[in-house]
């Protein structure tokens, strides 16, 4: 319940509030009093005006006045921004679980309504949080409802017609079948092309973790699709409401593809008896059979599988989350200290001078423990090996960096900035220089979103020894939102970086 309520004993929550009653004053006081003031004693007193004539022409100045005070305030904080413009010009209903990235909407800057101390960073940076999800309410995540975003299970595919093929989720190590990890709604408003109103991002990782090898993407994907304002799934004014219940899909096709009872995935295979279920692989079908054998029979009868409520959990999906957003803050001198000096050195030298007679042969002792108990694993280690192990390594200012960063939101799972720079987890293993341009229209990637640590332990791969492992995953994207065939699926480049 703690997470309902702000902190009113924070000082940032105690100034935002200040702030807040402040301008919900201005936007009463000033239009009223002036109103009052002007009609009484200027229009009517002074000029002679009908009462009528009075009161329009108040009104009127008064409107003006108060957007003259919102610009003074505005001018003087350097960040008031109306959060009622959001309200007011999102072209769909805004609801708990709308997930546009806008950064202008109209034309009009949405900034946020609070003053303190901890300020946004330059160029918005979007975070995204996994939030567990009731399984009355897993509906809400289905395709009809285009949620905002959403962690395992079974994609919600935005194009439910044109999905990718089964080849192309396969695993480029292993060639197996990959797992949905997760997918984003990263719509741009009126900077991207009218053939990507809707816009999502879909991302796939293979659950084996021999595939997962340092700095080395091989064992995910990431996919973009869009459509038009316009098109045959969703209505013009919007997805439908979840608030009122899993209703039917009056827009739902019936000439889909057939996808796969286990991943959700396009299916070209049929259950050899019943020849209605259906999966992308006969792995797939080995993994379901267990639950499919008892009413394989019953579905030959029937000619149909009965659809569960739910999106059924399996051994293959990873649990279902929703994803939330929110803005990046971070105070002013979250930097500060941060530098690969010398002195800096000395001064750690100095540090470790300081230290007791007892304090030395502590650590020492715990090092010739560590040794002994390793000595079994380490002996084909050289002296070459040794030394280059225990020698002092550079600073790692990046890893800092990303570790302040990461500390103020420490459940963070994605961070979005389209176009923006990525953050970089380290700087002991590199980024690309080069990134493939768009094969579908030749168009430069630019980077869009990273995947962050976090996000393993949501879908409890964050073992001890041989796992999924990434320190950060980066997706760039095409820069044009290229049209793609039919409003499929077009793969985008994705580079993976480990701590190392």
């Amino acid at each position: 319940m703690a997470t309902l309520f702000p902190n009113f004993r924070d000082q940032e929550v105690q100034s935002a509030v200040k702030n807040l009653l402040t301008y919900s004053l201005v936007i009463l006081i000033v239009p009223l009093a002036s109103m009052f003031l002007l009609k009484q004693y200027f229009f009517e007193a002074l000029l002679g005006f009908a009462a009528n004539d009075a009161l329009t022409y108040s009104a009127i100045i008064a409107v003006i006045l108060v957007h003259v005070v919102l610009d003074m305030q505005a001018d003087a904080h350097g960040s008031l921004k109306i959060f009622i413009s959001l309200l007011n010009f999102m072209p769909y209903f805004v609801h708990q679980s709308t997930f546009y990235f806008y950064s202008e909407i109209k034309n009009i800057d949405v900034i946020n309504l609070s003053y303190s101390t901890s300020n946004p960073v330059h160029e918005p940076v979007y975070l995204g949080f996994g939030a567990e999800v009731k399984v009355d309410d897993l509906y809400r995540l289905h395709s009809k409802f285009l949620p905002l975003g959403k962690i395992g299970g079974k994609p919600s595919w935005l194009n439910p017609k044109h999905l990718p093929k089964s080849t192309d989720l396969l695993c480029k190590v292993c060639e197996k079948p990959m797992c949905f990890l997760m997918q984003v709604c990263a719509n741009g408003g009126e900077n991207d092309p009218p053939h990507a109103f809707h816009r999502t991002l879909f991302l796939f990782v293979c659950r084996n973790p021999a595939c997962s090898r340092l700095n080395d993407a091989s064992n995910l994907k990431a996919f973009r699709c869009q459509l038009p304002r316009t098109n045959d799934f969703y209505s013009f004014d919007g997805p439908m409401n979840p608030d009122f219940g899993d209703a039917p899909d009056p827009r739902a096709i019936t000439d889909g593809p057939g996808m796969c009872q286990i991943c959700g995935c396009a299916a070209a295979k049929k259950c050899g008896k019943c020849q209605v279920a259906r999966y992308c692989s006969q792995a797939h079908q080995v993994v379901d059979w267990p639950t499919h054998k008892l009413e394989c029979a019953q579905a030959a009868t029937d000619g149909f599988i009965a659809e569960k409520l739910q999106n059924p959990r399996n051994a293959f999906v990873f649990k279902e989350f929703e994803v939330g957003i929110d803005q990046e803050y971070m105070p002013a001198n979250l930097f500060d200290g941060i530098s690969d000096d010398e002195d800096d050195d000395d001064d750690e030298e100095g540090n470790q001078e300081d230290e007791t007679e007892e304090e030395k042969k502590a650590r020492m002792k715990e090092f010739e423990k560590f040794v002994k108990e390793n000595r079994d694993k380490n002996v084909d280690m050289t002296k070459e090996d040794l030394d280059a192990a225990t020698s002092e390594q550079p600073k790692d200012l990046d890893f800092d960096k990303f570790n302040r960063l990461v500390n103020l939101n420490p459940e963070q799972i994605v961070r979005y900035k389209r176009h923006g720079l990525p953050l970089r987890a380290t700087g002991r293993s590199e980024l690309p220089e080069v990134v493939e341009p768009c094969e579908n229209c030749g168009a430069p990637r630019r980077f869009e979103m990273q995947l962050m640590p976090h996000l393993l332990s949501l879908i409890d791969v964050d073992a001890i020894g041989q796992s999924i492992d990434w320190a950060s995953v980066y997706i760039y994207t095409c820069s044009a939102s290229c049209q793609i065939t039919d409003n499929g699926y077009a793969q985008e480049f994705i580079f993976k970086q480990d701590f190392v």
